[in-house]
């Protein structure tokens, strides 16, 4: 019976220590499950953190390409209106050449007629031959500014005549 008695108190110990287990053992099994649960706590944080900047940085390039695409509509419809223009440019440069040729004609045919004219009709053919020629050099200076209009600026001399100071005035 004394040996029942050791056997069951055997069993009882084993029992006890199997089920309760080490008290440093379980400390280690509860820190190793807290720190898992922290560790899935985190990797969740941080996959919600990513989905969150992920959807963020999507926004940010939806906008920059609508931005984007506003620009290069607004470029569009300015070189459009840039070319019409120009267009008309060329129209006005072949026009007032038409325009200085016929008026060269004419003062040739002026030239020539105030040579054999008599005095009365010399200062009258004088006054319409000076009339011409300031028509004329109107015509040529609206040649030449139409055809600088149609020259491009060079970028630099553009950002220079841009420039700001630092009170935002334009200098």
């Amino acid at each position: 019976m004394r040996n029942l008695i050791l056997l069951l108190v055997l069993v009882s110990g084993l029992l006890a220590g199997y089920l309760i287990g080490d008290y440093r053992g379980r400390n280690a099994r509860e820190a190793l499950n807290k720190a898992i649960e922290t560790g899935k706590m985190l990797d969740a944080e941080r996959e919600a953190t990513l989905a969150s900047l992920k959807n963020e940085l999507d926004g940010i390039n939806d906008k920059h390409h609508r931005e984007l695409e506003t620009m290069r509509r607004e470029n569009a419809s300015r070189m459009a209106a840039w070319q019409h223009y120009r267009n008309d440019l060329d129209g006005t440069i072949r026009h007032s050449s038409v325009q200085l040729a016929e008026s060269d004609s004419k003062l040739k045919a002026l030239v020539a007629q105030h040579q054999h004219a008599s005095a009365a009709d010399k200062t009258r053919l004088a006054a319409e031959i000076e009339h011409l020629r300031k028509g004329r050099e109107g015509l040529r200076r609206e040649i030449d500014a139409s055809a600088c209009l149609q020259e491009q600026v060079p970028h630099d001399v553009f950002e220079a005549l841009n420039e700001t100071d630092a009170t935002g005035r334009q200098q």
